[in-house]
């Protein structure tokens, strides 16, 4: 196993402004004690004319309106593109005529028909429209008592309502040819939580105001100007001291905190200020003095018969679990100011000791002249974790970017000027940690076993599984704990005594009558059968999945809960259609194994703490030969935003030893990785066409919009009936990817990925990229401006972080025993750039025999701001016309920058607006 991974930096500049730039190699080596902090990413370009940037967002509005048309002025789109900053108004530009969608159900006349209503049903009427059950349960019970061939159709129709579910609904193969759906478009939400009522219950636990705190700046964050006020802090006033703002904040409903500036303070001198956004963001300051509202309220719900609860729904959006530092999940995160995690640790503890793996590799067959030969995996040891106990990172020299034995930290020692450093925790036990991998390349959660207050220490022995590399060298990064008593201090917060049967919150003004309190992870499974149709309902309130059972399911970085709100498997002929996926715990859509002939149309997933939709399957080792996969899958006109509030490695759409899958026409925005994920090469024959994707990779880094990996080998016979390593070709056509925050690539073909064909695309803000890949095609497609900066590296003030600035760029070309970089091509393409350097190939050769190993370019146009253009490769700068005297680039051409209007016209061409 070649286990050597290369590293290298490397800096440019232009002619105009000298840019730093880190240029990492995916999985750039550090020493063990750097703690790593991600740079803010913007999703505003720092060095591209607004104006250019503003008419491309524009332009994905309009698009967006025409995949999803259903969706009016798609107003979700048009604040996420950030329009009205740009002076955009909401009911500018066309409307597209609502269409049928692609798939009808097939409904037949002779269905036997169910009828369900939870208001004003019982489950010993007759299930007629005016006789309805009362509960699905009872539905399902009656079709198979009263259907005795599964050939006749079966309709279970919904009526208005929530149905808080007892249990999960399992569907088998008695239950075949089923359409579940709501009745004549009635709002249906089935619930996985148990509806609790609070009127009458609270008790006022606490009231009062916190002690005044000497430099500290409450409002920093807020932006405010002197005198002024703004959503996040209203200006009070002129006082004489802190003591006196302190007791204007506690007669004033609205505020939450305040900040008083003393006289050091220039033009904010004696002002006093209140927080009016529930936020408790404290900033070291001299010179300010601040301090908040302290009020908890609880309710014993004892004569509700309480299930313990990892998530509380409280006016139809998540409360805030007790946490510290204080922040929203759904709203906040390393993209926002601030983020709502602490920064560093003071230290990483060592990881667990565990034997090594009992490795597998599989010498024969082999994908011979690739960088990735065998099929290897560790069993036991350092991934015992996991369920099943295996993985390609188990192994003592998993091959690929920054490739290592997986390990995580085993607790932290936090900082002893952390805000509860000196405060007494009761149960640190129920508390779980929310950590970054030292990357970025995902996140971890562990289920708090001790805290060492004498040492500043948090220690764990579970969790760490919910990404697959584990610490790669580096230590963790941002963290925050959640689930802790004592830090129930904010608005919106609450916190659930198990033992005490008591709900304790802060409200955020008047306490609430009601509320949700999750029960169930999976509402709907669907097992060996065949012909299901779902349509038209809302899935709610499901459990948080994070610290239950995950698996690595092949050599990709992921690690993935086996799971959704809706599970499928064994499954042949599956439609789910116009359905709502709300905050789902976990992941939304799960399509395990063996699923043929899936159809996933027009349907919304929203704050899903996982993924969206998940399609993953299994092999025996090497041999995915027994077609335990989804295959022939249909992803098409699904609207996915507000991704991955909890887990950080997840996606709109992922899939693992999956093949064959159509991903058309979906609009995928606001998530912490990347909007599709093909963790492995399995099969191919893939069609990703026609799809938006923008403000992605916000929480995470060294991604793309589209990310692909493939470091392992399988034997399928999807190619031409008969058992074979290679994959069919997969096709990226006409796609609309915008590459902002960390978004290093638009399409981001990494570790091994071969046998792609991208051709038509409009990728924005980002280049091409191979990385110890090979026999990938890239023709006709427009890059604008792949040397556009995200990020500022605050701790070295380089724009910096990440980037390959490049129209195309080839790593880790190389012949020997593992050879990459054959049978690359860059042909016909566009690309608009600000920086001379267009290619940037980090070993190559243009003569002998390893000419192959530098992509066959030709037919190419650059719009650039001098014709002196630059090609590094392998360590040297070529100039152009010395590129094309070597045989490359031959018809290519080299023009002045373009306009904005002829910039948006190529993405109307190509999109066919």
């Amino acid at each position: 196993v070649d286990d050597v991974s290369v590293h290298k930096m490397s800096l440019w500049e232009t002619s105009s402004v000298l840019l730093l730039v880190l240029i990492v190699c995916f999985g750039v080596g550090s020493p063990s004690n750097v703690h790593n902090v991600l740079p803010k990413g913007s999703a505003t370009p720092l060095n591209v004319d607004p104006k250019l940037d503003c008419a491309i967002k524009e332009l994905a509005w309009e698009y967006a309106k025409k995949l999803l048309p259903q969706q009016g002025s798609f107003q979700s789109a048009y604040d996420a593109l950030g329009l009205k900053e740009c002076g955009v108004s909401l009911s500018r530009g066309p409307r597209y005529e609502k269409r049928p969608l692609l798939h009808q159900p097939a409904i037949k006349d002779d269905a036997m028909e169910v009828y369900v209503d939870v208001n004003k049903g019982s489950d010993s009427n007759a299930g007629t429209l005016d006789s309805p059950l009362k509960t699905v349960f009872a539905a399902v019970k009656l079709l198979r008592f009263r259907r005795s061939d599964t050939r006749q159709q079966a309709i279970i129709y919904l009526r208005q309502g929530t149905y808080f579910l007892a249990d999960t609904i399992r569907l088998g193969p008695e239950d075949s040819n089923l359409v579940v759906t709501a009745y004549k478009s009635e709002k249906v939400v089935v619930s996985g939580g148990k509806e609790y009522k609070f009127t009458g219950l609270w008790k006022e636990y606490v009231n009062r105001m916190g002690p005044i705190l000497a430099g500290v700046n409450a409002i920093y964050d807020s932006a405010v100007s002197p005198g002024e006020s703004n959503g996040k802090a209203w200006y009070y006033g002129k006082v004489s001291s802190p003591q006196e703002c302190q007791t204007a904040c506690e007669k004033n409903s609205s505020c939450f905190a305040f900040t008083y500036h003393d006289n050091t303070t220039g033009a904010y001198s004696n002002m006093c200020y209140f927080r009016v956004d529930g936020l408790w963001a404290p900033y070291n300051q001299t010179g300010h003095y601040s301090g908040k509202k302290q009020q908890i309220l609880m309710a014993n719900l004892s004569g509700q018969d309480p299930i313990p609860f990892t998530t509380l729904f409280i006016n139809g959006r998540r409360a805030i679990r007790a946490r510290y530092p204080d922040a929203n999940p759904e709203t906040m995160g390393l993209h926002t100011n601030p983020t709502g995690y602490v920064p560093t640790a003071d230290k990483y503890l060592p990881p667990p000791t565990f034997p090594p793996a009992k490795e597998i590799h599989v010498e024969s067959p082999e994908r011979n002249g690739t960088h990735f030969p065998q099929f290897q995996i560790g069993v036991g040891g350092p991934v015992s974790m996991f369920v099943p106990p295996e993985s390609y990172w188990g192994t003592k020299n998993p091959s690929g970017g920054g490739g290592s034995t997986y390990k995580v930290p085993s607790g932290i020692q936090y900082s002893k000027n952390e805000r509860f450093a000196y405060r007494n925790w009761l149960n640190p036990q129920d508390g779980v940690v929310h950590m970054y991998q030292g990357h970025h390349w995902g996140n971890w959660q562990f289920r708090v076993a001790e805290r060492d207050a004498e040492k500043f220490q948090l220690l764990w022995t579970y969790g760490g599984f919910q990404e697959a590399r584990g610490l790669t060298g580096l230590s963790g990064a941002e963290w925050y704990v959640e689930n802790i008593f004592e830090e129930l201090d904010a608005p919106g917060e609450w916190f659930y005594n198990d033992k005490e049967r008591t709900l304790y919150f802060f409200p955020n003004g008047t306490a609430p009558e009601e509320g949700i309190g999750t029960v169930l992870d999976k509402l709907f499974e669907f097992v060996d059968s065949r012909d299901i149709i779902v349509m038209g309902l809302t899935f709610a309130h499901t459990a948080t999945t994070f610290l239950r059972d995950y698996e690595v399911p092949s050599g990709g970085d992921w690690a993935i809960h086996r799971g959704g709100a809706v599970f499928v498997e064994g499954v042949d002929g599956f439609l789910i259609q116009n359905c709502l996926f709300d905050a789902p715990g976990g992941n939304g859509l799960f399509l395990s194994n063996y699923v043929r002939n899936a159809i996933v149309e027009g349907n919304e997933f929203i704050y899903t703490g996982d993924s969206a939709i998940a399609a993953i399957g299994s092999a025996e080792l090497i041999d995915g030969t027994d077609g335990n996969q989804p295959r022939g899958t249909v992803i098409t006109g699904n609207l996915m935003h507000e991704i991955g509030i909890f887990g950080k490695q997840t996606a709109g759409y992922v899939q693992s030893l999956a093949c064959q899958t159509n991903v058309t026409g979906n609009v995928i925005f606001n998530g912490p990785r990347a909007g599709i994920n093909f963790n492995d090469g399995f099969g191919g024959g893939h069609l990703v066409k026609n799809n938006l994707i923008f403000n992605m990779v916000r929480e995470t880094g060294d991604h793309g919009t589209f990310n692909s990996w493939d470091r392992q080998p399988y034997l399928t016979e999807v190619k031409n009936g008969t058992p074979s390593l290679t994959p069919v070709q997969s096709n990226m056509t006409r796609n609309f990817f915008i590459n902002n925050y960390h978004s290093a690539w638009p399409i981001d073909h990494d570790d091994g990925s071969c046998y792609y064909y991208d051709t038509f695309n409009y990728l924005i803000y980002g280049g091409y990229k191979n990385y110890l890949g090979h026999t990938k095609i890239v023709q006709s497609n427009v890059y604008i401006y792949p040397d556009a900066l995200h990020s500022l590296d605050e701790s070295s003030k380089a724009k910096s972080f990440l980037t390959k600035p490049f129209c195309a760029n080839s790593d880790g070309a190389s012949t020997g025993e593992y050879p990459s970089g054959w049978g690359e091509v860059w042909t016909d393409n566009t690309c608009a750039i600000g920086n001379p350097i267009v290619y940037e190939y980090d070993s190559c050769t243009t003569t002998g025999s390893n000419k192959g190993l530098v992509p066959f370019t030709a037919n190419n146009t650059f719009y650039v701001p001098t014709k002196l253009l630059i090609i590094q490769c392998g360590g040297k700068n070529l100039t152009f016309a010395d590129w094309q005297k070597e045989g490359y680039d031959l018809g290519s051409v080299v023009n002045d920058p373009v306009d904005t209007d002829t910039i948006i016209q190529w993405g109307r061409q190509l999109l066919g607006l």
